[in-house]
């Protein structure tokens, strides 16, 4: 007799993993991402054998990928060891540093995220049971190829996956019940024989006392944690002035918040002068609407001296009555910049912007400097109004040894700002009219790619060398309290160790997180091509497929000499935009030239969160 089910090309299992595995220091957790407890499946009851020779765990022993929610796009880490112990997968994974991989790192700190999942597929399968048509199948071979971090586990039971990705599994019995410990294990729609174990195998009671006493003193911890900061903020002078700080201590503790969160509120309370960000700078335009607006003709209503019309005044007026201010030009909402993604080093050839049949010189593009910081991963502020005030903490609370009868000295963390304000940014470019009256798709790209291309490399070089004077913002070049900088054998001169003393000097800072990355000169990478990691016999050079030492790296030339290289967590970089992008025009100044000067301008700012986060080059 034989029997044959469908089953997914890919399974998956859920489980839960302890807070006390995680390492912090090495950005390690240990997961328990499968066991042999029965689960329920759409096709019956399935156990996973996890004896050695019933798992392969080929794909783990390489380095298997952790995966957020299962996606492969979403990686957030990777598995470096991988152990079978009482009948459980277990595994370390190791989180990356990208900015979405420390979110989740963070999500699982604060135990935010903390169930695990496996993916894998099933070779080998034996019909252990069958009683009342309920069947109970072992898996005696089975290949994990993932694991992953989950915010809901899939529920086993709705079928997932039945309607497509099947496979057929054909199970032959020689006994219709095979209750005597013999099971039958199908393997390419044959049979063999051997003894399974009779006795179903059932997961471990959890021990509620033990959950209990945990619940417990954590919930006194932070009680006492918070009354601890209070008395110590009321004692220094901290609070009071605007909020009453027993009073807000004794609502965080009614209401669950931690210690952090009272931190927060306090601060959040006893600076006033901290201005909102809005949710959004955006009018809040339809695609179909974004797909029509026309910068280029909006400048030539306002270049003919008419008003706007159309799509383009409804737009200005909601840009403007969001902003609060009227322009004698007009407003590009932030809604068609964010649609139109800027690249200022790849344009369609210029020459095609004039169609056939018309009259013209083509036009060959500017190349420019390229922007990085943004890629990098510095974090971009929009819709800001009035001066921002970031808290940082510059201080943390210390810890002593006591004799038996000392005294204990209160301590706690103090806390700095780190203040946006608006700079003035200005750029000016001219087209000519007869650019102007093409109704080429092209030509309305090229004229948005060239206004924020004017501006944006601007913002970038500022954010890397503003000197801070001139209604400049201040950059990291000028920034002081870095980390100590890396002094160079020739101005474009970087070896291996160069890079390894970078990559410490912000590690002793406690720096070395988030997303870090090497940003360098043209003249830099090009060289650090040539030159091999560790000595000439090495193949490998220091600079390869765009990283530095397994960091990312990126060339540039807004970096000259001064510095030529930075190194650091480019997301304690942050570029502040108020408003949005305010144009005017001018048909006078050049027209005996026969071109329109478009002038735009835009509120920015730049600030570093932390100066310690980057490293720079000297020589």
């Amino acid at each position: 007799m034989s029997k044959t089910i469908k089953i997914p090309e890919t399974l998956f299992r859920s489980a839960q993993f302890e807070r006390s595995a995680i390492n912090e220091e090495a950005r390690t957790v240990e997961l328990s991402i499968s066991s042999e407890a029965p689960y329920k499946r759409y096709f019956g009851t399935e156990i996973l054998d996890h004896k050695a020779e019933c798992v392969k765990l080929e794909r783990f022993a390489t380095g298997a990928p952790l995966l957020f929610n299962h996606n492969c796009d979403a990686h957030i880490g990777r598995i470096i060891e991988t152990r079978l112990e009482n009948g459980k997968l277990v595994v370390k994974a190791k989180f990356g540093n990208s900015a979405f991989a420390n979110e989740k790192w963070q999500d699982v700190k604060d135990g935010i995220l903390k169930e695990t999942s496996v993916g894998y597929q099933v070779s080998k399968m034996v019909l252990e049971e069958e009683k009342d048509d309920e069947c109970t199948y072992r898996v005696t071979e089975w290949t994990p190829y993932e694991g992953s971090l989950v915010t809901i586990p899939a529920d086993p039971s709705v079928g997932v996956g039945r309607s497509e990705n099947l496979r057929e599994l054909e199970i032959s019995i020689k006994n219709e019940k095979p209750l005597d410990g013999n099971s039958q294990i199908c393997e390419n729609n044959t049979t063999k024989t051997t003894t399974m174990p009779t006795e179903p195998i059932t997961p471990p009671a959890p021990n509620i006392e033990v959950t209990r006493a945990e619940a417990v003193s954590a919930e006194r911890k932070r009680v006492a944690d918070i009354q601890e900061l209070n008395t110590h903020f009321q004692q220094k002078g901290i609070a009071g002035r605007r909020v009453d700080c027993g009073k807000l201590a004794d609502e965080m503790i009614r209401d669950g918040k931690t210690v952090q969160d009272f931190q927060n509120a306090v601060i959040r309370a006893e600076l006033p002068e901290m201005k909102p960000i809005t949710t959004s700078p955006e009018i809040g335009m339809e695609k179909k609407d974004l797909d029509k607006y026309s910068i280029v003709r909006a400048i030539n209503l306002r270049a003919a001296n008419k008003p706007l019309d159309g799509l383009e005044k409804d737009c200005n007026d909601a840009a403007s009555k969001l902003l609060g201010k009227q322009t004698n030009g007009f407003f590009i909402p932030h809604d068609v910049m964010a649609h139109r993604a800027l690249t200022t080093n790849v344009f369609s050839a210029a020459g095609a912007f004039v169609q056939a049949g018309n009259q013209g010189q083509s036009m060959i593009e500017l190349y420019r400097n390229q922007m990085c910081v943004v890629q990098m991963g510095a974090r971009v502020l929009t819709g800001l109004q009035g001066n921002l005030a970031i808290p940082s903490q510059t201080g943390g609370a210390t810890a002593s040894w006591l004799s038996e009868d000392g005294t204990i000295t209160a301590s706690a963390q103090t806390v700095g700002q780190v203040s946006l304000t608006p700079h003035r940014l200005v750029g000016a470019t001219a087209y000519t009219q007869q650019l102007l009256a093409q109704s080429s798709i092209d030509v309305e790209s090229f004229v948005r790619n060239d206004l924020m291309a004017v501006l944006a490399i601007a913002k970038d070089l500022a954010a890397l060398k503003g000197t801070g004077v001139s209604g400049q913002p201040l950059g990291i070049y000028g920034t002081a309290n870095k980390s100590t900088s890396v002094t160079l054998a020739g101005a474009n001169s970087m070896i291996y160790a160069d890079a390894v003393q970078f990559e410490t000097n912000v590690a002793t800072n406690n720096a070395a997180v988030g997303s870090l990355g090497y940003l360098t000169s043209i003249a830099t990478r090009g060289n650090s091509k040539l030159v091999a990691e560790i000595s000439a016999a090495n193949s490998i050079p220091v600079w390869k497929n765009d990283t530095v030492n397994g960091y990312k790296a990126l060339a540039t030339n807004q970096l000259t000499t001064l510095p030529s290289v930075i190194f650091g967590n480019w997301s304690d970089l942050i570029i502040g935009d108020w408003s949005t992008n305010e144009v005017l025009v001018d048909p006078f100044s050049l027209s005996l030239q026969g071109q329109i000067r478009v002038v735009m301008q835009q509120l920015t700012d730049v600030a570093i969160r932390h100066p310690k986060s980057f490293s720079i080059s000297t020589t």
